[in-house]
C-alpha cells in the first residue's frame, strides 16, 4: 500500500494513527473533508474515530 506524494507519484507510508475528526461541510477545493474537532467552536459537533495513514511528505500539502 502506498500514499499519494507531494504532487506527483506515491510514497511509502511511514505513520498510521488514531485521530477524532469532525466532517467539513464547508471544505474549499484544497481543504480536507475533514478535519480536527478543534478547529471548529460548537461543542455539539459529533466527532468521528479515523484511521489516518501518513505518507512521507503529506504534511507538505
Amino acid at each position: 500500500m502506498l500514499v499519494e506524494g507531494y504532487e506527483t507519484g506515491f510514497d511509502d507510508i511511514v505513520d498510521l494513527t488514531h485521530e477524532q475528526v469532525v466532517r467539513y461541510r464547508h471544505a474549499q477545493e484544497w481543504d480536507g473533508e475533514y478535519q480536527a474537532p478543534d478547529r471548529f467552536s460548537n461543542p455539539e459537533t459529533v466527532a468521528l474515530k479515523a484511521a489516518v495513514i501518513r505518507g512521507r511528505r503529506g504534511s507538505r500539502r
